[in-house]
């Protein structure tokens, strides 16, 4: 189940040694603006839609798996990431309900059921909204300042996601504070890289996108 999972986790999202020429930690002044933008759109930010793309590289390999597909997300806990290309694949949290589907198979799994299940629907949400920056129960957030970007790496608190990712760094747009791609790294070295695209804010995301019953 594990493996079968880690690949849509890993959909929000490293290299993480922090390129200084291009960030730097972020001073109080710096992270309280910060702060301030990303809590403002995630407090307008009703849904999102997007395409991404998500390459992902496997430490003992020297080939990468890339993909594509959309992701749909509404402000009351309902994300859908839908694969399109090179397979259909598709992952829907619905609340605390988790929806597995490929193909004709589909497998729902009760969030609450699992430490790490409950910790990767955090980071989802968190990788969409930033409201991982204000959850210190589950991540610690180090914040860094450049002039054509900001970033946030944020690293998981609670055993069991700590056993699956070991930091997930966002990179955050200056024009609008929204994400614009998740770098996820793994203990054991596997890297998945998300770029969201073409990002449409605030559209009507019809109940069925979450469906999950």
């Amino acid at each position: 189940m594990k493996r079968f999972f880690l690949l849509p986790a890993a959909c929000m999202s490293f290299c993480m040694g922090v390129n200084a020429q291009d960030v730097a930690p972020a001073t109080g002044e710096q992270q309280q603006a910060m702060l301030k933008n990303i809590a403002a759109l995630s407090g307008k930010m009703k849904s999102l839609t997007c395409d991404f793309e998500q390459v992902k590289e496997i430490a003992m390999l020297s080939e990468k798996m890339a993909s594509k597909g959309k992701m749909y997300y509404r402000h009351d806990n309902r994300v859908r990431w839908e694969y399109v290309s090179p397979y259909a694949y598709t992952l829907i949290m619905n609340n605390h309900k988790i929806l597995l589907q490929s193909g004709g198979n589909k497998n729902v799994i009760d969030g609450k059921s699992s430490q790490l299940f409950q910790g990767i629907i955090s980071i989802m949400t968190s990788s969409i909204n930033g409201a991982g920056l204000t959850d210190s129960k589950n991540f610690k957030a180090d914040l860094y300042w450049g002039e054509k970007r900001r970033e946030v790496v944020l690293t998981p608190l609670q055993k069991e996601v700590k056993q699956t990712f070991s930091h997930i760094k966002l990179t955050i747009s200056i024009k609008d504070y929204s994400v614009d791609k998740v770098e996820m790294k793994e203990p054991g070295g596997d890297v998945t890289i998300i770029q969201l695209l073409n990002k449409r804010f605030n559209e009507e995301i019809a109940d069925s996108k979450f469906s999950i019953d």
